[in-house]
């Protein structure tokens, strides 16, 4: 079993959910997070699990 942990090296450059050409900017930010590969305004909509969790306690 390889519990190496892996990085990517390589991502695609087009947007994963609408399919836009990514820039520069949007392919690095994906390769520091780990991906998924997402423009500006998909990105802007992914919420973290943590952030999900604190709505439903107030």
């Amino acid at each position: 079993m390889d519990l190496e942990e892996k990085s990517l090296e390589q991502i695609g450059d087009r947007c994963e959910e609408c399919g836009a050409k990514l820039t520069k900017a949007e392919i690095e930010a994906a390769l520091e997070s780990g991906g998924p590969a997402l423009c500006t305004v998909h990105a802007d909509e992914v919420v973290p699990v943590a952030d999900e969790d604190d709505e439903f306690e107030e």
